[in-house]
């Protein structure tokens, strides 16, 4: 009897561990729709990978979501806060000369981006000109590849 206590115990565990991941994914993608005025909780996680928790929260946090269609890259062109690639020089040597080995993007040529800087120190948060005058990155950045239909998130904490 205790031994099938121990292995509902352990099923149930697995099962509340499982339902904590999915639903922290989903509530980062509902907190970034309202930051960025975009509802991304359409798509379906693809992956997800976050190695937050270190020294004062310190991590990355790095998503990929798919979508069925284009739709969203509609809602993009439209925002005020997505802009049209190609990226911005600071953004493009952060994004492919990587600074984390967990961030592996590919090279999208046609597609839209978001930055929000969450550093304390920003002037503008929707600017990435002081990316790199600072000793820590706190971001936010979002890039979507409309060949694909994926979008590509990444919150850096240093």
């Amino acid at each position: 009897m205790k031994k099938w206590i121990l292995i509902f115990s352990a099923i149930a565990l697995l099962l509340f561990s499982l339902t904590f991941v999915l639903c922290s994914r989903e509530n980062n993608l509902a907190a970034l729709s309202r930051q960025c005025g975009i509802d991304l909780t359409i798509g379906k996680v693809v992956s997800h990978k976050d190695t937050h928790g270190g020294f004062h929260g310190d991590g990355v946090s790095y998503t990929v979501v798919q979508y069925p269609d284009d739709s969203i890259g509609e809602q993009m062109e439209e925002s005020e806060t997505w802009h049209t690639l190609p990226l911005p020089e600071n953004l493009d040597t952060f994004l492919y000369q990587p600074y984390d080995d967990e961030v592996s993007i590919p090279e999208i040529q046609d597609g839209y981006y978001y930055f929000y800087d969450r550093h304390s120190e920003s002037r503008n948060p929707y600017d990435d000109s002081e990316l790199f005058q600072r000793f820590s990155f706190n971001f936010t950045f979002a890039i979507y590849d409309q060949s694909s239909n994926q979008i590509y998130l990444i919150e850096y904490d240093t």
